[in-house]
């Protein structure tokens, strides 16, 4: 009884102390996120399950950029009358943002920057110093299923119908990779592996004339490039010519 007493009493100050009355206590803010992408960026959102079901069996890498580039060629072959309520919904989700930073702001709120913004920032500063070296080793795609997907996109295409779409052709690439034993998929291992120990040995002996810090950008940028493919609901470049 003595220790329920006690209980009571420090309950009884807490509520009555308005320091100690976890009521009063400041409720953490959360930032709006700024809709982006335009009427295209909805669609995207909207059907990206469906393309990515198109792309089961890819490698994860290499899913991003073939659900980008479905998605990008379908808009593109959309009407303006098929891509309004898409857009409609974008000027929606905008004039509800403005709405909800405002009030964000009044209340306190601060504005910060998402990673998006931070690497943007870093990226520029970088740009400020130096421009970034075309001669520079291009790394090698996404795995063994880009050596695939490159010797085998003409015949897949040859083998649909005419006016097949991109879509189709990377669905039927992803079926037939997935279908392929280890065995089949081992002369293509073999050239990506050998297209990777080329693309390291070519870039140590880029990075043997940089200087210090220009090395240490090279090694950031490849870092961020990573970072953003798995960013799917971030704007990219992709996105923008995709909208073009």
């Amino acid at each position: 009884q003595g220790h329920f007493g006690l209980s009571s009493k420090l309950t009884l100050h807490a509520c009555a102390n308005p320091m100690l009355d976890i009521t009063n206590m400041p409720v953490a803010l959360t930032q709006p996120k700024r809709p982006c992408g335009g009427g295209y960026g909805v669609f995207l959102t909207e059907k990206r399950p469906e393309f990515q079901k198109a792309c089961e069996g890819l490698p994860r890498k290499s899913v991003f950029p073939a659900v980008t580039k479905m998605a990008g060629d379908n808009w593109k072959n959309m009407t303006d009358a098929q891509q309004a309520p898409y857009n409609k919904k974008y000027a929606d989700a905008k004039v509800q943002f403005d709405k909800d930073m405002a009030a964000f702001l009044a209340k306190g709120g601060e504005v910060t920057k998402g990673a998006r913004g931070l690497r943007s920032e870093k990226r520029k500063a970088r740009d400020a110093k130096k421009k970034k070296d075309v001669n520079a080793p291009k790394r090698p795609g996404a795995g063994a299923y880009s050596i695939f997907l490159a010797e085998n996109r003409a015949k897949i295409m040859q083998s649909l119908p005419a006016g097949s779409r991109v879509s189709d052709v990377a669905k039927v690439a992803g079926e037939t990779w997935k279908a392929l034993s280890d065995a089949q998929r081992k002369p293509y291992d073999e050239k990506f592996l050998k297209k990777q120990e080329e693309y390291k040995a070519a870039l140590a002996e880029y990075k043997k004339n940089l200087p210090e810090d220009a090395e240490e950008d090279e090694e950031a940028e490849d870092e961020e490039e990573e970072e953003e493919e798995e960013e799917e609901d971030e704007e990219s470049p992709l996105l923008k010519k995709a909208r073009k």
